[in-house]
């Protein structure tokens, strides 16, 4: 059995969290995200309702350890 690899990487090229702005937060939600991490991020449409929010890694203080 091969193990999996790791979840977090110490330095990932970028995070991406799926936003289903149908949800009864979903907009709300990827505003927060907005606000809190702004230049470091991007949205990337991927049908109507359906957003991908692409975080660059610039945001990271410190690589994990």
């Amino acid at each position: 059995m091969i193990a999996p690899q790791q979840l977090y990487p110490s330095h990932p090229e970028c995070l991406i969290v799926l936003f289903d702005l149908n949800e009864p937060d979903g907009p709300a939600a990827l505003d927060r995200q907005r606000d809190a991490l702004g230049e470091y991020t991007d949205i990337e449409a991927l049908d109507e309702n359906r957003v991908a929010l692409i975080i660059r890694p610039g945001w990271v203080s410190e690589p994990a350890a």
